[in-house]
């Protein structure tokens, strides 16, 4: 039978309690999993009082193995159809005697089988959005807090979960006509830039890598708005097209002042704003993490209806799955 993260989390904390506590708990993934991990990462690194949290991409956690990985550890691993060098570095963390997660797209994958514990999440077409990646690595988060330090605002964060498909919901429907006016007016743009801070980094890193470039071969540069004004922003001009993550929390005062300067200096540019599409839905205390697990979605919907006016789909690959790398 499939462990839940809440009863995942109980085994490891038993686990923990026995090897001296808990010391740190890493996010590893690539590509789209790894923007997906990243409220996970974000929550702990604000919220956790007694132990760190770091990110590695994949690859990397294999070849530089941080010396600090070892029983006291837990390894939260995510890939969709499991990558080769994600798989790896279940093994590595595992080798190392750390606990590990395998999040991942099915029971059936290369990842499933070495994990030792699996939790499997929504994709597709359909997919469940308060089931997705974003939504369960921030979900082993909250788990981790409430278990570990009795997080005080676990209830709260809890019932953001049953409002997270109807946010998504709505700002599509909102957005349609939105996105479809940008996506014709910017479809021959070469190259984006896109301004994210806190917790929407992550979506940031997502909409470049994954949906622009991957999906659209657009070039795009993610920059983080607290960022932006120490050197990047000399190359904004009236024709640059922008794309303006917005946060609610305590980051949005950077993104507001970005979003002044962009006002005076630049003029192709858009925001999509998270607290115009909560709507005060979520809890304050907890909606900045909630952030990316409606973002993410969200902006990919403005880049598909590019992929539609381009005739360019968005699952067409020129050396993804193809050619040798």
């Amino acid at each position: 039978m499939t462990k839940t993260v809440k009863e995942i989390v109980k085994e490891i904390k038993e686990k923990m309690d026995r090897a001296g506590g808990l010391k740190h708990v890493y996010f590893v993934a690539c590509g789209g999993s790894k923007a997906a991990i990243f409220p996970g990462l974000y929550l702990l690194q604000s919220e956790a009082k007694t132990f760190g949290a770091t990110t590695y991409t994949s690859n990397e956690f294999v070849h530089a193995v941080p010396k600090g990985l070892d029983n006291r550890c837990v390894a939260v691993i995510c890939s969709l159809k499991a990558t080769p060098e994600t798989v790896e570095a279940v093994k590595t963390a595992n080798a190392a005697g750390a606990v590990t997660v395998a999040m991942t797209g099915s029971m059936e994958t290369g990842m499933a089988k070495v994990g030792q514990y699996v939790v499997t999440y929504s994709n597709g077409d359909d997919q469940v959005y308060s089931d997705s990646n974003q939504a369960n690595a921030l979900r082993i988060g909250f788990e981790l807090l409430k278990q570990f330090e009795n997080y005080e605002n676990y209830d709260k964060a809890m019932a953001a979960y049953t409002e997270i498909d109807q946010i998504v919901a709505e700002g599509k429907e909102k957005a349609l006509p939105i996105a479809q006016k940008w996506a014709d007016t910017y479809k021959d743009e070469p190259i984006f830039y896109v301004l994210a801070s806190g917790p929407n980094y992550g979506v940031a890193y997502s909409m470049c890598c994954c949906h622009f470039m991957e999906m659209q071969w657009k070039h795009a540069v993610c920059l983080h708005t607290g960022e932006y004004f120490h050197g990047p922003f000399e190359t904004t001009d009236k024709q640059l097209p922008i794309v303006l993550l917005m946060s609610e929390g305590r980051t949005r005062a950077l993104d507001e002042r970005c979003l002044k300067f962009l006002r005076q200096y630049a003029e192709n540019y858009i925001t999509i704003d998270f607290k115009e599409l909560n709507q005060g839905r979520i809890a304050p205390e907890v909606a900045e993490f909630f952030n990316p697990v409606v973002m993410i979605p969200i902006e990919r919907f403005y880049v598909a209806q590019m992929a539609e006016v381009r005739g360019h789909s968005m699952d067409e690959r020129r050396y993804m799955w193809k050619v040798e790398y």
